[in-house]
C-alpha cells in the first residue's frame, strides 16, 4: 500500500533506467522479464485502486520509449 507519490517516483526511477538500459540491451527477449518483475513490484505496492494508474503509466513509459507491446495484456497484467 503506497501513496501516489511514492509510486510516481517508482515509475520515475524506472522510466530513468529506460534508455540506457536499452542501448545496452544485447537481444529484445531479455527485456521483457526484467521488465515486468520490475514492473510486478511497483503494483504490488500500489492499492488496488491506484493499479489503473500504475498501468497506464507503465504503459506510457513503454510507447514514450517506443516499446510496443508484444501481445495484448503483456507484460502488465
Amino acid at each position: 500500500m503506497s501513496g501516489r507519490r511514492q509510486l510516481d517516483a517508482e515509475i520515475e526511477r524506472l522510466a530513468r533506467m529506460l534508455p540506457p538500459w536499452l542501448a545496452r540491451l544485447r537481444h529484445p527477449a531479455q527485456f521483457w522479464p526484467q521488465f515486468d518483475a520490475l514492473a510486478r513490484e511497483i503494483l504490488e505496492q500500489a492499492d488496488v485502486d491506484q493499479r489503473p494508474y500504475v498501468l497506464q503509466r507503465l504503459q506510457d513509459m513503454l510507447e514514450e520509449n517506443g516499446i510496443a507491446l508484444p501481445r495484448a495484456g503483456r507484460p502488465l497484467s
